[in-house]
C-alpha cells in the first residue's frame, strides 16, 4: 500500500481516456523529505511501522528466523531507516512529534537487522 501521489487523464490515440494514479512507496527516492501531513501520513507511516517491527505476517511462515524476515531485496531498508530517523527527516521528524515511542522502537529494529544482515554475510 501507498501513497496517492499524482492522479491524472490519459487518453490514448482513439480518444479513449482512463484515470492514472501515481502511488508512493517508501522505495521512492526522497519519500522521506516531503514535509510531514497527519492527515495523509500518519496511517501510511503507522502501517510501514507496524509493518517491520511487530509479529512476522503469516505470508512469512511461523518458523521464520528474525533474521530471515527480511528478504534479499529488501536487506537496504533497515540501513534507510536508520539514516532518515538520524538526520531527522521532515516526513519522520513531524510523525516521531505526535509518536515518540515508535523512534526508539524503529531505531532497535535498524541496529537489530542491520547486525543480523552483516552477521549472515560472513
Amino acid at each position: 500500500m501507498g501513497l496517492l501521489a499524482r492522479e491524472y487523464v490519459k487518453r490514448d490515440g482513439r480518444g479513449k481516456s482512463r484515470k492514472v494514479q501515481e502511488i508512493t512507496t517508501f522505495d521512492h527516492p526522497g519519500i522521506f523529505d516531503t514535509p510531514y501531513d497527519p492527515a495523509k501520513h500518519r496511517h501510511f507511516i503507522l502501517r510501514e511501522l507496524r509493518y517491520r517491527t511487530g509479529p512476522a505476517p503469516a505470508f512469512l511462515g511461523w518458523n521464520k528466523k528474525k533474521s530471515e524476515r527480511l528478504s534479499k531485496y529488501e536487506r537496504h531498508v533497515p540501513v534507510q531507516w536508520k539514516a532518515a530517523i538520524l538526520r531527522d527527516a521532515p516526513l519522520l521528524k513531524g510523525f516521531f512529534a505526535e509518536q515518540p515511542k515508535w523512534r526508539e522502537k524503529m531505531l532497535n529494529w535498524c541496529e537489530a537487522n542491520i547486525a543480523a544482515d552483516s552477521s549472515t554475510k560472513k
